[in-house]
């Protein structure tokens, strides 16, 4: 009789509760795209990201990027920080006695000041309380009353990168270059101009190239910060994102298709522009077309400051103060764009801002998260109009995370589980330079392994794109750390996304040499209707591969 009587007492409550309530245990719903809420009869839910993080008892700087549930029992989540900050170990010297430490870390001081400047404007690194801020997979387990419980988390760790001395040959033992050169020249050849991507990203080995964006005097500054780096002639912060100047491949008329050209090695003429054409006239159209570095004083004083420090915080500088630009692409009339303030861009847009709107490129750091957006990118009609706001001469090296820091943020953005393995890569708009493969039963703590995608896109890469599998290799390992490097087979493939199909991995890939297709007359050219982008697969066995 009294369990019938509270049965109708409860009975009575159930139009107040929330319609959610209602719904059967164990149902998922995903809310503005980092919201969790798994909704369970009678219980406080997971109320989304924030309560995630707390669950995993991390900082509020936390956010939830993506998550699964694995089966009824298990959730597997994946959170980031934007106070994350990495620093690469430049070892320019003939110094051996560190090559055998990590190139890569967490710089935990640059974390604590980004910390302390979003809260107060304080740089005070000082407290014992630094955090990495390091992106974490968080394992949910169910319990009884239909609860979630927080298990433990696994650590997206750096990979082991290798330190090198200068003079080190820039081919690994395998020939297809070293992830420490590649990471260092990503380092060094920050973006000088909005217009401009790392070159690391599309460089050519060895190949002279045409200044463009240069001012009075940068370039000699220039160089000779590259030269104590001991890198190779790259294209560097000049409009050529690996299309050859002298060949036409910088620019494309705005009221012309973006380009298409060839394969960055190629020694064809590029499609539109013929090489006579270009020397005699395209060269110094573009030219006079494209906007100076040294448009305003604050660009000068930054050049100064560079002369003087003889290191590359001159170039952080330089990006830091960026001429403000607005660009947009032509309309399907093929009117022309709108220019810049100061009448640049009018005829032409250069390769870089076609890769950038693809997510080809790193995001640049005014966009970076957490920081106020001072650029703005978006997609009107159908154009695509691009603006970058100037940073404030005041800004200090503090407020930009670095290229590699970027990587490691970016490359956390998904993930994947399948037969025990969590797989976390990057998301569909950047490209991964590297990922990790977790096996859930580690005790570690630590991702088991991870890959790297190299950026160096030289003679031999380009040339083998009809290769349609993605093998893998050993690369190096070290016995300081549990990760077992694999490097891809493909470098010029990047990874774009991922997904679990039946018992395989599934990765979507696609060719970074090409934007759109290569509509050539000549049918024995390698090029010929050479797409962006394809899928290809690959598949990993239970073992983690």
């Amino acid at each position: 009789m009294k369990s019938k009587l509270k049965l109708k007492r409860y009975l009575l409550f159930l139009p107040l509760l929330p319609l959610g309530t209602l719904s059967l245990a164990n149902t998922y719903l995903l809310q503005d795209h980092n919201t969790l809420t798994p909704y369970t009869p009678f219980t406080t839910p997971l109320n989304g990201g924030l309560d995630v993080v707390r669950a995993a008892h991390l900082h509020p700087s936390y956010e939830l990027v993506d998550w699964k549930r694995v089966g009824d029992t298990k959730l597997v989540a994946l959170v980031r920080s934007a106070l994350v900050r990495v620093k690469f170990q430049d070892t320019t010297s003939s110094d051996q006695s560190n090559t055998n430490q990590n190139a890569l870390s967490f710089d935990t001081q640059e974390s604590q000041k980004a910390l302390n400047g979003s809260q107060s404007g304080s740089s005070d690194t000082s407290g014992s309380n630094s955090q990495d801020f390091a992106s974490y997979v968080l394992i949910f387990k169910a319990a009884p009353r239909a609860t979630w419980v927080f298990e433990r988390k696994i650590k997206l760790a750096l990979p082991y990168v290798k330190q090198e001395s200068q003079g080190s040959d820039d081919q690994g033992s395998n020939g297809k270059g070293s992830l420490y050169k590649t990471l260092q020249d990503l380092l060094v050849e920050q973006p000088v101009t909005p217009y401009t991507p790392n070159a690391g990203l599309a460089r050519v080995n060895g190949v002279a190239q045409d200044t463009v964006h240069f001012g009075s005097d940068q370039e000699s500054s220039w160089n000779s910060q590259r030269s104590q780096k001991g890198l190779k002639n790259n294209p560097g912060p000049k409009a050529v994102t690996g299309f050859k100047l002298d060949k036409g491949r910088a620019y494309r008329k705005l009221n012309e298709s973006w380009p298409v050209y060839e394969p960055l090695d190629s020694t064809k003429n590029g499609k539109g522009k013929d090489k006579d054409g270009w020397t005699t006239s395209g060269a110094s159209e573009a030219k006079g077309d494209a906007p100076l570095v040294s448009s305003t004083e604050s660009q000068m004083a930054a050049v100064t400051d560079s002369q003087q420090s003889g290191h590359n915080s001159g170039l952080v500088s330089l990006a830091q103060r960026s001429t403000t630009v607005a660009v947009q692409k032509s309309d399907s009339s093929g009117s022309q764009g709108q220019g810049t303030t100061d009448n640049k861009f009018q005829k032409y847009l250069n390769t870089a801002q076609a890769l950038h709107q693809m997510g080809v490129i790193v995001p640049s750091l005014e966009t970076w998260p957490g920081k106020p957006s001072t650029g703005i990118a978006t997609r009107a009609g159908g154009g695509v109009s691009v603006q970058a706001a100037t940073r404030q001469s005041s800004s200090t090296n503090e407020d930009l995370p670095n290229v590699i820091t970027q990587l490691y943020h970016t490359s956390t953005s998904q993930l994947a589980y399948l037969n025990g393995q969590i797989v976390v890569m990057g998301s569909n708009a950047v490209p991964s330079l590297w990922y990790w493969v977790v096996d859930e039963r580690t005790t570690s703590g630590r991702a088991t392994w991870w890959a790297h995608t190299e950026l160096n896109w030289g003679t031999d890469k380009q040339k083998q794109f009809v290769e349609n599998q993605l093998g893998f290799k050993d690369d190096s390992n070290s016995s300081l750390t549990n990760f077992k490097s694999q490097g891809l087979t493909q470098p010029a493939y990047l990874i774009a996304g991922l997904d679990v199909v039946q018992d395989h991995l599934v990765f979507a890939a696609f060719k970074a040499g090409a934007v759109g297709y290569d509509m050539t007359t000549d049918s024995n050219a390698s090029t010929k209707d050479q797409a962006l982008a394809w899928s290809t697969t690959a598949g990993l066995d239970s073992d983690g591969g």
